[in-house]
């Protein structure tokens, strides 16, 4: 998992908490603390998934395309990057003893794993987590 994930839920939180306001890619970027074009990347594949929308316009930006509680953290995670297990970019040595193994030996941890992760995202949605922002920055 990259940070992207970590930067999506972010922006999406900012979203959330602006109540149907607009934001630009500049005004989420100082929030995250990265260049705005970081920030349009992700947004464009969040976008493409229909996580968000933009708006055109003199008070453009981005809003969320559906409601907080609708988006659970394993839709960003698809939206935003590949599996987090991922094999060998090319096939090990098959005459190898461990790498003839190896591959078909960690798909069926990887699969179990990515099932439970997949789970776990799935069952947290973003109003969850905004209400958690909302909470923490109470104390």
């Amino acid at each position: 998992m990259t940070s992207r994930f970590t930067v999506a839920i972010h922006i999406l939180s900012l979203l959330s908490l602006g109540e149907g306001k607009t934001k630009t890619s500049e005004e989420l970027a100082e929030s995250v603390n990265t260049n705005p074009v970081v920030i349009r990347k992700i947004l464009s594949l969040l976008k493409n998934q229909g996580i968000v929308r933009n708006q055109m316009g003199p008070n453009g930006g981005y809003v969320l395309a559906k409601t907080p509680a609708s988006i659970n953290l394993k839709e960003i995670y698809e939206a935003i990057d590949e599996k987090i297990f991922q094999m060998h970019s090319k096939s090990p040595n098959k005459k190898c003893i461990c790498g003839h193994a190896i591959q078909p030996i960690l798909s069926k941890v990887y699969e179990k794993a990515q099932k439970v992760l997949e789970e776990e995202l799935g069952s947290t949605d973003l109003d969850s987590i905004t209400k958690e922002i909302l909470n923490f920055s109470k104390k």
